[in-house]
Formats: structure tokens, sequence, C-alpha cells
């Protein structure tokens, strides 16, 4: 009888797929191992139901974020923040707070968890560092969706042995980590950064096989967000196992960042994100202070400087445990709102999202798709021109 009524039961329903954020606390959750995560047509992680081994016991409805939505909150306190070490905000993407932090953690006998490069396949992975030559890896921003794989398991069974750990990534994953290990956890610290979008694997994965056949040579690193340039005109670097050859592109000339922040390639959930707001329950939130420059003028050198949201007393007591190291000035959370729109709003899909998606793996020519279908359409550029008359009229102000 047991076997029968197991064979008839209704296999669990996660979140609608549009609004999945590919977060895996339903993977790593589910105790029978029914849960996969595949990549989809768009090169995105989605969670897969294996039927026969599904025992409808609900673990990945009770972990998943998207099904149990948190609160808003607003920080304890917030503040502008860059590491004294020039060389380190260099090599990071804003002030250096992520290191900081890092290493309070690993000097404790910690582990540090985070995104790294996987160089082989061009994709990103949630790895763990336990020292600073591997700390290295995880600097820096990588705008690919990471694969989270087992970090969350690994960093239950540190915690389980009393190791400290430092836990870093997108609020959605953050979130996930929290609904994962289930209740506060003393030694465990949780830093994201402000998150604009996913893009897609895929996306990366073309745009990185265009650069080695133009190149001649496999892509050994990547920066994303190289200051080369400068911090606020951030640029696209790339370093080839041919030392002579390099590449660097601002964002406004790079093909994959132009696509990014155009939302051309970035997931689905992401247009709806479940956990803005600071819903996530992190410790401590991280971003760029791109306001620095009129809030405070003697802060900027234009290397970096992060606006830190110390969200709980954790994170508020970890803060004050580096700021030894640091150039601080306290500041508000309304002035991060106004120059980081991604804390609490999600930016709507560019129109031809399905046309890059539906074209893309027919084409081995990815910068050409995407400067043509970033081109403003005939009607786009009409209701520009008419703008412009209309401004030269002197029938419409200016844009302030």
């Amino acid at each position: 009888m047991r076997r029968f009524e197991s064979e008839v039961r209704t296999m669990i329903e996660l979140a609608a797929k549009t609004l999945c954020s590919g977060c895996a606390a339903c993977r790593a959750a589910c105790p029978r191992g029914a849960i996969a995560m595949k990549a989809d047509s768009e090169g995105f992680l989605y969670p897969e139901i294996d039927a026969k081994a599904c025992i409808s016991c609900g673990k990945c409805r009770r972990v998943c974020p998207v099904l149990n939505r948190l609160q808003p909150r607003e920080p304890l306190a917030v503040y502008a923040a860059r590491a004294n070490d020039t060389v380190l905000r260099l090599a990071s993407s804003s002030g250096g707070l992520f290191s900081l932090l890092a290493r309070q953690t690993l000097a404790k006998g910690g582990v540090v968890f985070g995104a790294a490069w996987d160089y082989a396949t061009h994709t990103v992975k949630i790895v763990s560092a336990r020292n600073e030559g591997e700390l290295a890896a995880l600097r820096g921003s990588k705008y690919v969706q990471a694969d989270v794989g087992v970090a969350y398991e690994e960093a239950r069974a540190a915690l389980q042995k009393g190791t400290p750990v430092l836990y870093s990534g997108t609020p959605c994953q953050i979130a996930a980590l929290n609904r994962f290990l289930g209740r506060p956890q003393a030694n465990l610290l949780t830093v994201e950064v402000i998150c604009h979008a996913a893009p897609s694997p895929l996306a990366f994965r073309k745009y990185a096989a265009q650069r080695e056949r133009e190149a001649g040579s496999p892509i050994t690193r990547i920066f994303s967000r190289s200051k080369k340039c400068s911090w606020k005109r951030f640029a696209m670097s790339l370093a080839f196992h041919a030392k002579d050859i390099a590449y660097l592109k601002p964002a406004s000339d790079d093909t994959f960042l132009r696509g990014f922040l155009a939302e051309l390639y970035n997931r689905t959930s992401c247009h709806a994100c479940s956990v803005r707001e600071l819903r996530s329950g992190a410790d401590i939130t991280l971003a760029d202070y791109w306001n620095v420059h009129q809030k405070f003028p003697a802060m900027d050198d234009d290397k970096g400087v992060s606006a830190v949201l110390a969200n709980t007393e954790k994170g508020a007591v970890a803060f004050a445990a580096i700021q030894a190291d640091c150039t601080v000035a306290a500041s508000d959370f309304a002035d991060i709102r106004r120059t980081n729109l991604a804390v609490y709003r999600s930016s709507p899909p560019h129109p031809r999202r399905g046309l890059f998606f539906a074209q893309i793996a027919q084409t081995d020519d990815f910068d050409a798709l995407v400067v043509r279908l970033l081109r403003p359409t005939l009607k786009a550029r009409i209701r520009r021109l008419g703008g412009r008359i209309l401004r030269k009229l002197g029938l419409r102000r200016p844009a302030a």
C-alpha cells in the first residue's frame, strides 16, 4: 500500500519559473537529493525535481526565499568607507571593504565564501577561501550568475564545527543561506552586495569565446570592473595566456557590459526581485558610493569608495573591527537610495530580450548581435528627434 501511495503522490511545486532566482536553496535542503539545478535554453540554472525520488516533505518550499518573502528593512547605520591600502582598493570593485572583513574572519581561523571565476568554463562558482592567497579570487564583481554548487552545505558543516564563516553573495543567495540554515548562527557573518541583476552565463560564454578567437589565446584573467580607466568609468579587462595580448574597454564600449546594463540578457526574476529593500537578512550590505564626490568630496580620489550598510548588531561590530584600516564617514540611507536604485527597485527587461535569446544560439558573433539589438528602434529615433525639435522651439524644457 505504501508503494502505491508513493507512486500517486502529487509532486511538490516550487516557485514559478519567472520568479525563481536560481538560489538553489531547494536543492540543498532536499533530504532525498531529488532536486538538481539544470540550465535552460538561456543558460540560467533552475531546479528540476525527480518525481520518483520526491517524498513531498515540503522542505524545498520552506527554504525558498520567493515563497517565504521577508519584510523590508532599514540599516542600523550607513557609512562611506575606503580601505587605506590603495593597492587593495585598485584590486577591488569599490573601496576594498569585503577584503578587510574577510581578513578578520581568516585571522580567526575561519573560512570565507564568495564568487570566483572558473576560467576553463568561463563560468562563476561559489568557492571557499581559507588564506590570503585563495581570497584574491573572490575579489571583484563577477557579472555572471554564479553556480552555488554545495556552498550552503559546506558553510553549514564549517559552522557545526565552530569555524567562523563569512558568506558573501547576492541578496538572493544570502536569503537562501539563511533559510537553509534555519536559525541564527553566532559564528556566521553574511555580506551581500547591492545587486543590479544576474546576466546569463550563456551570454558570457559566447562573449568570452569571441574574445578568445580574436586573441588566438585562452583567457586567464577577467576583471569586470577594472579601474585602469577610473573607478567611475569602469572597464572590462581581460588577460590572455599570450602575455603580449590584453583587452580593455570601458563599459560604454564593451558589448557584454553594454548588454548587461541595458537588461538585454539578465535573469527574468531579477526584473521582479523578491529580496530588494534589504530583505535578505544580510548583516552587512556593500555597494559603490557613487555620490561620494558630492557628499564627501575629500574622500573621492576616483579609486573606489564603498557604501557600507550595517544592518544588524553583528554587522555593526564586524565593521567597527576594521575601521582602523579604513577612512570612514557616517552617512544616511536616503543618500544611498538616491544613487543605488537597485537597493529597492528592479529594472524592466530590454524590449528585445526575447530576440537575443532566440538568436544567440545560432551565431558566434556576439558583438554584432548585441550592437544590432541595442540600436534604437525607428520609433525611438523619431521620438528622440521630436524631443530635440520641441526643445529648440522652446516648447519643452531640457532634462534637469
